[in-house]
């Protein structure tokens, strides 16, 4: 028999007295000791948590069954896999209450956790094997997830302001170039400022970058991905651009060719831009396998006054070793995390984590991929003010966007 398990978290909708969610826990005991599910169900006096495990196939359909139960919300899925082996394989549905009114953990539940369980108390979880259900059953009880996250101020992220500009004023394709970008901006819907516009490789005909990219291998592949930019950079000042403009680059560029750095900053100093204009983006798809010689670069980038972003951060190769080496100014956090972030568990504890961690260390977060009002409304209420994706705009061809604030 195929044994699953599953964690979620939900909020109670009306405010419950402790006799009440007691006898509930025994109702809900009875009832799924009858679909032989077993597990744990944790209350806080406000939120829920509750283990689940047993068949497959009676946990999705007991699962989509609480999701439409009235009496909680914000129904969030911690953990969804299969398992080995139960952990609370005799224990029907084990309950317990936190923070009781005189400090007590009340525990109840069917007969025969009471008499297994009858004086446990939440430090005493022994009869559980370590795992991962005993680890999020203890992080609920301790709290951790409640952490509040305030959102930073302007004054910290001093570029919400400094050079950014609500819109520019041409948003017209401005004509075709021998290598053409689309644009999208990166955007904080709060103080409704524009923090920057991502430069974003595209063919004669609008091709992706990936299909741009596979074309060529090598050095001729970092030669094309480094001098495209001055193309970037060329569409960017044509349109006039005031705000900050981000750049791709593939981290080997900056070490196998040559000069790279002063490439760049010819550049931007042929065309009028300011090189506290430019950020650039060193994409975490691909490892670094000189780190000396990428260090060196960033620094005389960060020297000439350019700032620099991890792009895609937590799809790639380097992850937190590359965010502590040389600690970016910016981390864009990869769509895979971002997506759906309201309804999953895992990817709000590591975006918390990476909030947390870059506040500490002043770098300014970045959601990329937002597509959905309620994904923006958890990153904001996590700590994250600044937003590129479709919700706000979609790339334009050689062109600013308008912006859906």
């Amino acid at each position: 028999m195929s044994l699953s398990l599953l964690v979620y978290r939900s909020r109670s909708t009306t405010e419950l007295k402790k006799d009440k969610v007691v006898a509930m826990s025994k109702h809900f005991a009875y009832r799924n000791r009858d679909r032989n599910i077993t597990g744990m169900l944790v209350f806080d006096g406000e939120y829920f948590m509750q283990v689940l495990e047993g068949p497959r196939q009676k946990i999705t359909a007991l699962y989509e069954l609480i999701q439409s139960d009235p009496r909680h919300e914000e129904v969030v899925t911690v953990l969804d896999e299969p398992i080995y082996r139960r952990t609370f394989d005799d224990w029907g549905l084990g309950f317990i209450v936190i923070n009781d009114e005189g400090g007590e953990h009340i525990i109840s539940s069917d007969i025969t956790f009471d008499n297994q369980l009858h004086k446990l108390g939440l430090d005493d979880l022994g009869r559980v094997d370590e795992t991962r259900a005993s680890r999020i059953i203890d992080a609920f009880a301790k709290g951790r997830w409640r952490e509040s996250y305030t959102v930073p101020s302007q004054e910290f992220y001093e570029d919400l302001t400094a050079g950014a500009v609500s819109q520019p004023s041409n948003q017209k394709a401005i004509g075709r170039y021998p290598i053409n970008f689309a644009f999208q901006p990166i955007v904080n819907p709060v103080s409704k400022l524009v923090s920057s516009a991502e430069a974003l490789l595209r063919g004669p005909d609008q091709e992706s970058p990936a299909s741009i990219l596979s074309q060529y291998s090598g050095i001729e592949l970092y030669r094309y991905d480094l001098e495209s930019k001055q193309y970037a950079l060329q569409i960017a000042a044509d349109m006039g651009l005031t705000c900050r403009i981000s750049l791709n680059l593939l981290p080997m560029s900056l070490i196998v060719i040559p000069d790279a750095v002063d490439f760049l900053l010819d550049k931007i100093e042929n065309l009028g831009l300011s090189s506290e204009q430019i950020v650039v983006e060193i994409t975490e798809e691909e490892a670094i396998t000189n780190h000396d010689a990428f260090f060196g670069a960033i620094s005389r980038l960060r020297s000439a006054g350019i700032k620099v972003a991890i792009d895609d951060f937590g799809a790639g190769y380097a992850g937190l070793s590359l965010l502590a080496e040389f600690q970016p100014d910016k981390v864009k956090i990869d769509r895979k995390l971002i997506q759906g972030i309201q309804r999953s568990g895992p990817r709000q504890a590591i975006v918390r984590a990476i909030v947390e961690c870059c506040y500490s260390l002043g770098i300014s977060v970045i959601a990329e991929g937002v597509e959905q009002e309620a994904e923006i409304n958890w990153l904001l209420e996590a700590g994250i003010s600044k937003f590129q994706g479709f919700y706000f705009a979609r790339p334009a061809f050689n062109s600013f966007p308008d912006i859906n604030w």
